[in-house]
C-alpha cells in the first residue's frame, strides 16, 4: 500500500493484500473488508478521517449506497469517535445503528458493502489474556487512573443536584433538543457534541470535542452545569 492516505475501493473488489502491504502493519489501523476478504488497510495516524464516496475524502468507498460524505472518525485523546454525517443509509457500529459514539479497538463499522475494523496491536495482545477483564471491564487500577469529577447542576430540570462522574461516558442534555457526552479518558475528561443545538463551554460553542478543565461551566440546552475535576 502506498503512503497516500486516501483509499479508493469498489464494493466488488475482493483482491487480497500483497505480501509487502501485509508486512507493513501499523500499531493502530483500519482493516477494510468486503465479505470475508481483507482488501486494504489504513493507519490511524490523523486527527480526523472522512469516509464516503467523496474523492477528496480520506477513505473513498465506491458503493452506490454510500453517501459522498458518509461518516467521520475524530481522534479524542488516544482513541476515536465515529460520527455518521447524516448519511442516506446509515452507519452500523458492531451491528447497531449509530450517530456518534466511541470507536475503540475491536469495534467494527458496516458502511454499505464494506466492513471497517479498528485493529490495535496492543489491543490484540490484551484480548488474548482478558478473560477476567470481560467480567470486570473497568478494573480498580484503571478506574484510579481516570480523572475524578463532580457535576453541579446550576440550571435546568436537575437544578441543585450534584452527581459524581463514575462512568466512562456520561450523557447530559435532553434527547431531541441538545445532547452531549462527557467522556473520561486516562489522559483527561472531554465533552463531545452528540446532537441538537451545539453545547457551550464557558460561553464558547463546541463543534466537535474539547478537553474540560476544572471549574468549566457547560451549557447544554436548558441545562447549565459546572464541572469540578480532581
Amino acid at each position: 500500500m502506498s503512503n497516500h492516505s486516501v483509499l479508493r475501493l469498489h464494493s466488488h473488489e475482493n483482491r487480497p493484500l500483497s505480501k509487502d502491504v501485509m508486512m507493513n502493519q501499523t500499531t493502530e489501523k483500519l482493516e477494510i473488508f468486503t465479505g470475508d476478504k481483507l482488501v486494504n488497510e489504513l493507519p490511524l495516524n490523523k486527527a480526523a478521517l472522512l469516509i464516503g464516496r467523496d474523492p477528496q475524502g480520506d477513505v473513498q468507498l465506491m458503493d452506490p449506497r454510500i453517501s459522498r460524505r458518509h461518516a467521520r472518525l475524530t481522534q479524542i485523546s488516544s482513541g476515536y469517535y465515529i460520527e455518521d454525517c447524516n448519511s442516506t443509509n446509515g452507519t452500523l457500529l458492531n451491528g447497531k445503528p449509530v450517530q456518534k459514539h466511541l470507536f475503540k479497538p475491536g469495534d467494527s463499522l458496516r458502511i454499505g458493502d464494506f466492513e471497517l475494523r479498528y485493529v490495535s496491536e496492543s489491543g490484540a495482545k490484551r484480548a488474548a489474556s482478558r478473560s477476567s477483564a470481560v467480567v470486570q471491564p473497568i478494573t480498580k487500577n484503571r478506574r484510579n487512573k481516570l480523572q475524578k469529577g463532580t457535576l453541579f447542576f446550576l440550571q435546568g430540570s436537575q437544578e441543585g443536584e450534584v452527581k459524581s462522574l463514575t462512568k466512562l461516558l456520561f450523557t447530559i442534555g435532553c434527547p431531541g433538543a441538545s445532547v452531549a457526552v462527557i467522556a473520561r479518558r486516562t489522559h483527561g475528561t472531554y465533552l463531545l457534541h452528540i446532537g441538537g443545538e451545539l453545547p457551550e463551554v464557558n460561553g464558547v460553542e463546541i463543534v466537535n470535542t474539547v478537553q474540560l478543565q476544572d471549574g468549566d461551566v457547560i451549557d447544554v440546552g436548558k441545562d447549565k452545569i459546572k464541572i469540578n475535576l480532581s
